[in-house]
């Protein structure tokens, strides 16, 4: 018969290295997002279409990521921690259980405005250049997830089916994020089109009347 057990100093190097892909995850769910994408759209696009694309779709997608990224790593975490304690109580070892502190941002979309200076419109090229950021942002933060399953891959429970099934949760968040970014791409372009549209494209009046109300 296969041996089953646990093995604390792996959990332990384990669940560091799963808190590790979290702090990556969210740098780039919501530092990267928050500056990159948001902050760097803010003097390119003012309009009443980049409000509602920014506070109906973006906003509220990104927001549910993290906060279901939240729960799912923190599940993983506490299920590691639970799990090591039963063992080291069945085992009369002993296991410390680590601590895991949840990121409380979420998107900041004020900064995305109606006009600046009067100025109502987009830089396409420019927005277009902050838009191809996603794609970057959506890859690390993919990265950090495919780091957090190999984290658990081993995490120090032999036999059974308890690694296998911390990894099918963080294949869930993955997954979602692909599709999540793969929609805020694709509903990206099509507002940017939209409000090329409407008001043509101001050529960089947008960033110039930025920086004259700054």
């Amino acid at each position: 018969m296969a041996m089953i057990g646990f093995d604390p100093d792996v959990v332990n190097q384990s669940i560091g290295s799963v808190k590790s892909a979290y702090n990556n995850l969210m740098d780039a769910l919501c530092t990267r997002m928050q500056s990159d994408f948001i902050g760097g759209m803010q003097d390119k696009w003012c309009c009443k279409q980049a409000q509602d694309f920014f506070n109906n779709a973006f906003k509220p997608s990104v927001d549910q990521l993290i906060n279901s990224s939240n729960q799912t790593f923190e599940s993983v975490v506490s299920s590691m921690n639970s799990a090591a304690q039963a063992w080291a109580s069945q085992t009369d070892s002993s296991y410390s259980p680590q601590s895991f502190e949840q990121t409380s941002k979420l998107m900041d979309t004020s900064g995305i405005l109606e006009n600046i200076g009067g100025v109502r419109g987009i830089d396409r090229d420019n927005a277009n250049a902050v838009a191809n950021k996603l794609t970057s942002i959506a890859s690390d933060a993919k990265s950090a997830l495919t780091n957090a399953q190999n984290a658990v891959q081993n995490c120090g429970f032999i036999g059974g089916s308890q690694a296998s099934n911390l990894i099918s949760s963080l294949g869930t968040i993955k997954s979602n994020i692909d599709s999540a970014t793969t929609q805020i791409t694709t509903e990206t372009e099509n507002a940017i089109n939209q409000t090329v549209e409407a008001y043509g494209d101001t050529e960089g009046r947008v960033s110039q009347a930025f920086q004259i109300q700054g």
